[in-house]
């Protein structure tokens, strides 16, 4: 939230005072201004929330109970617990790991790429 805030803060105010002056409602300012304006915010947001998502573990771990762990689980704790945790199934839980790998890397390698291309 705080990056959105910031990315907001960030618009050109001449711009959505054009397109007020030019008759469009505040549906229209967001759509076609707002958010082109703010879509390097909203991508970087969005590749960070998901890597992060990707990678939970301690929270899940931590914080559900006993019972509905399994009800709660996500593929970080469920490679550790298919590992580690009992099921002595390391296989599996070296699968789940590259699994994890390759569903992490793209969002990476996005987010690598963009930040280059910003510093040119």
């Amino acid at each position: 939230m705080v990056l959105i805030g910031a990315g907001l803060s960030a618009l050109p105010r001449d711009a959505l005072e054009a397109a007020r002056m030019d008759g469009a409602n505040e549906w229209q300012i967001f759509r076609r201004i707002t958010v082109p304006l703010l879509a390097p915010v909203l991508t970087v947001v969005f590749v960070t929330l998901v890597i992060n998502v990707m990678k939970v573990f301690d929270l899940v771990y931590i914080i559900a109970p006993g019972p509905v762990q399994e009800d709660a689980t996500v593929l970080a704790t469920q490679m550790w617990l298919v590992s580690f945790g009992g099921g002595n199934n390391q296989g599996l839980g070296s699968a789940l790991g590259v699994l994890l790998l390759l569903l992490v890397i793209p969002a990476m390698v996005f987010n690598v790429r963009r930040f280059r291309r910003s510093q040119r």
